[in-house]
């Protein structure tokens, strides 16, 4: 009987520590517009506790850390949207896009990214992963996307890595024209820390 009141202690305190993870959350406004020569950029930092609100606690939301791998991976996750009110078309470019974090500079992940990570692949099954690979694909920046004249675009663009860290988090977005030159360059800048679930 002592064994088995010990052994219950013992997972209500570790399900204790299960449930109190800290996440990255924005001490100043999450939410930030920026507009300039015709371009609007709306951008607004997600937490996992936002994140978990729209697509749940499970293995199959891609965007939730995994505390308790060897090497955790955190997604930082900012809601964008595009408006184009110009006459000409922009494009985002994942490869143009950057994030700096504390002493790390991450470029924007894309779909393919989150099927690549060996960490996620030890315990997902394999529903979940695919679940996890259709929510990024209709989620996601992916890429290049074009916005047209009078158009706007809004989806997630993710960057990972195993930020640890809290402080200063700028993301740099440059939107190009079709032949490669900047259009106009957003820089959003948010002060991360670090909060328990």
């Amino acid at each position: 009987m002592k064994k088995l009141l010990l052994l219950l202690i013992v997972c209500i305190s570790f399900s204790g520590c299960l449930s109190s993870k800290k996440y990255h959350v924005s001490e100043n406004n999450a939410k930030q517009t920026l507009e300039q020569n015709g371009i609007t950029v709306i951008c607004e930092y997600l937490d996992e506790g936002k994140l978990m609100k729209r697509h749940g606690r499970g293995d199959d939301n891609p965007y939730i850390t995994r505390e308790f791998v060897l090497t955790p991976i955190y997604s930082l996750v900012f809601e964008v949207e595009i408006k184009n009110k110009t006459s000409m078309a922009v494009k985002y470019d994942s490869r143009e896009t950057e994030l700096f974090f504390g002493e790390k500079s991450t470029r924007a992940a894309v779909v393919s990214d989150l099927d690549t990570n060996l960490e996620d692949e030890k315990y997902l099954k394999g529903s979940d992963k695919l679940a996890r690979i259709r929510l990024a694909k209709k989620t996601m920046y992916n890429n290049v996307v074009r916005v047209r004249p009078g158009e706007s675009y809004k989806g997630y663009i993710v960057f990972r890595n195993n930020f640890r860290q809290r402080g200063d988090c700028t993301l740099n977005l440059p939107l190009l024209y079709n032949n490669g030159n900047v259009a106009e360059e957003f820089e959003f800048n948010y002060q991360l820390t670090k909060k328990r679930q």
